[in-house]
């Protein structure tokens, strides 16, 4: 048999047309490559799964005064119910287009107002305009968001309780891996990984740095040494205003007619005497003063 193109001999008996052979393996690639990226569709899909599950798993460790602050009217009114306006560095034409698509979300009876952002949508938007810096698109914005806010587990949504964590305990790094998947990493575990060559591409969020510009008179570099806080939401919830410096006033009786006034959280640093009182938890009533109508009053 005279053949027309090159051949190359097989096994010493068979001969396959070279130009055959280069159309196979087009083929061969092209399955291939519909194999990998269906491959990559399903890990995604598992890995949410199971990013999930892991947080209800971490959420399981969790002390149940936390649980309880986290469901309380306190943070509530501080994380859900005080709104602002456009903090961020955002146009409202672009911030109207993300409301549309679902990347930003607000009340149905807060459009078009000015004031119309909770603290928690504050602080997803500057995260959201420095993802775009990166060139993440808005289909991906709002999966991000998705895993952020759409976890929940017994009234915890993810992103709340990490704020609440990055306020209370330790401060986490976002990540954000190269198919959007989002992972909260203590920045010591952090440095581990990287150390040792763990962490593929990723953007990487210092995620306090968000937290602290919806609270511009914070301590949350502060370490106030409350005993034992994890074990009464009272403790939590005095920490945590003593921490965003979130009142106007703070009355702190002593016992009967001993009375001490806190305008900041950071008096406490040329006040030992009185910082040891609250740490021990020695003290009769706390009473905070959030505004004109809100007060949050702890008997001890």
């Amino acid at each position: 048999m005279r053949l027309n193109a090159i051949s190359i001999n097989l096994l010493g008996q068979y001969s396959l047309n070279i130009n055959i052979f280069c159309y196979l393996w087009e083929i061969f690639l092209y399955l291939f490559q519909i194999t990998i990226t269906m491959d990559i569709k399903k890990l995604i899909g598992q890995s949410a799964s199971i990013k999930k599950q892991a947080f209800i798993e971490e959420l399981e460790n969790i002390p149940i005064s936390f649980f309880e602050f986290n469901n309380s009217e306190i943070s509530n009114f501080s994380l859900n119910n005080t709104k602002t306006g456009i903090t961020a560095d955002v146009s409202p034409r672009a911030l109207n287009r993300w409301i549309d698509q679902g990347v930003v979300i607000i009340e149905e009876s807060d459009k078009g107002k000015t004031r119309r952002f909770n603290r928690l949508e504050s602080i997803w938007i500057k995260i959201a305009v420095e993802l775009r810096n990166f060139g993440v698109s808005l289909n991906d914005l709002k999966y991000i968001r998705e895993q952020l806010f759409d976890y929940t587990f017994e009234g915890f949504n993810m992103f709340k309780f990490k704020i609440l964590k990055n306020i209370l305990t330790t401060p986490e790094y976002i990540v954000i891996s190269e198919h959007h998947q989002v992972g909260f990493y203590p920045y010591s575990h952090y440095a581990k990984l990287a150390s040792k060559g763990f962490l593929l591409s990723h953007i990487n969020i210092r995620f306090i740095d968000y937290i602290k510009e919806e609270f511009p008179n914070n301590s949350l570099n502060t370490d106030f040494g409350i005993k034992d806080f994890e074990e009464d939401i009272n403790k939590v919830s005095l920490l945590y205003y003593l921490k965003t410096n979130d009142f106007k006033e703070i009355r702190i009786t002593l016992s009967d007619g001993d009375i001490r006034l806190l305008n900041n959280s950071s008096q406490l640093k040329n006040n030992s005497e009185l910082l040891e009182q609250i740490q021990n938890w020695n003290f009769k009533a706390v009473k905070i003063i959030i505004d004109t109508e809100t007060e949050y009053i702890i008997d001890n």
